[in-house]
């Protein structure tokens, strides 16, 4: 795989222990693929609090964002563009206050959060403690550790780590968040992350001849990228080999289509070596 993973010092200082660990053992929980949960112990954050949602959503961007400052006005640009710059500022310190709250029901009123601190310039920042865990930070880690095995020529350990990536990202990054443009970064790293990994197991399934978990690793990535030729390749090899050429044949007039009019781009040499095989097909 030609990009190195992101590793963070919080990762690397954690043993190496089965991921499952650190979800079993960790007071909160946070599951930003799929629909968002948010737990405390086994009792989801806020069930009845006042602008619970609003409070969910700066929680979403403290937990992709530990320990980076940002000032209210900041938040208020995010989340409350539209509103007078007054009451802006004043939903955004009650929101900040509600969402204390549901992390700490039993703070005292002048105590200072363990999680959303305040620095002298009015700066707020959220401080991941290791209580916390988020199915992003565990994305990361067993990335890192997929990388890791790969490049020693553990590829069994690899395929396990990966796999594990793999069943997060096909639920989609918050899929039911269309909260604004500041998620979209977030959005294109997982799926950067999901691409990789995908075309690393369909590699390694080829090499062990597995040919379910190919035509799976290669139905997933053209979900997520339809011009890719090494899954549709794939497919029409499944296609070919059961005899039902016609899918063959569809299936790579979508890609030329798809090449064409989306990316004005020419199809590659294996593209006219996939249409002689088909056209050898057809003729038998």
């Amino acid at each position: 795989m030609a990009n190195v993973p992101y590793t963070s010092s919080r990762q690397a200082a954690r043993e190496l222990v089965h991921p499952r660990e650190y979800e079993d053992e960790a007071i909160y929980r946070a599951y930003l693929f799929g629909p968002f949960r948010a737990f405390r112990k086994d009792r989801p954050l806020g069930e009845e609090a006042p602008r619970r949602k609003k409070a969910l959503t700066i929680l979403k961007w403290f937990l992709l964002n530990p320990g980076k400052p940002s000032s209210a006005d900041e938040f208020i640009d995010m989340f409350w563009p539209d509103s007078p710059p007054q009451k802006a500022l004043s939903n955004f310190h009650v929101t900040i206050h509600c969402l204390r709250r549901m992390l700490e029901p039993d703070l005292d009123p002048r105590q200072e959060s363990a999680f959303i601190r305040r620095s002298l310039n009015n700066f707020y920042y959220f401080q991941l403690r290791e209580s916390w865990w988020t199915d992003t930070s565990d994305v990361e880690m067993l990335f890192e550790r997929g990388y890791a095995s790969d490049a020693q020529g553990a590829r069994g350990t690899a395929c396990f780590y990966y796999r594990r990536v793999s069943s997060y990202c096909i639920q989609g990054f918050l899929a039911e968040d269309d909260s604004g443009d500041w998620l979209l970064p977030y959005r294109r790293r997982y799926q950067h992350i999901y691409t990789q990994v995908l075309m690393r197991l369909m590699q390694l399934s080829m090499q062990n001849n597995e040919r379910e978990e190919l035509l799976e690793y290669a139905y997933q990535m053209i979900r997520i990228d339809p011009y890719n030729e090494l899954a549709t390749k794939v497919i029409i090899d499944a296609h070919l080999q059961s005899g039902n050429v016609a899918r063959a044949q569809r299936r790579l007039q979508l890609l030329w289509n798809s090449l064409q009019r989306d990316l004005g781009v020419h199809p590659t040499k294996e593209f006219y070596t996939l249409r002689e095989r088909i056209q050898a097909a057809s003729s038998v």
